[in-house]
């Protein structure tokens, strides 16, 4: 029976970023983010990275900090709350 933790597991498809021809992937700049898929966005992150060789992640890195989910999520907030929609202190 094989075991499949040595395996490396990668995204055949990103929902939140396009691949390139150099092996790195570019942000999809979403202008409004719920807190959910802001979380989606940040895991895909870390399993894109994970896949990658150690070479890339500098540069993979820059590429991610071009679009922050956490800024869209925000402006997401803020236009329900202009709209009245209650939201409690949750993260």
């Amino acid at each position: 029976m094989k075991s499949h933790l040595a395996e490396n597991i990668q995204i055949a498809h990103p929902r939140y970023h396009l691949s390139s021809d150099d092996g790195l992937y570019r942000p999809i700049p979403f202008l409004f983010v719920s807190p959910r898929m802001r979380d989606d966005i940040l895991d895909e992150r870390e399993m894109l990275l994970s896949a990658q060789p150690a070479a890339l992640h500098e540069r993979q890195q820059k590429l991610f900090a071009s679009y922050d989910p956490a800024v869209s999520m925000e402006a997401f907030r803020q236009l329900l709350r202009l709209y009245g929609y209650p939201f409690n202190n949750r993260r």
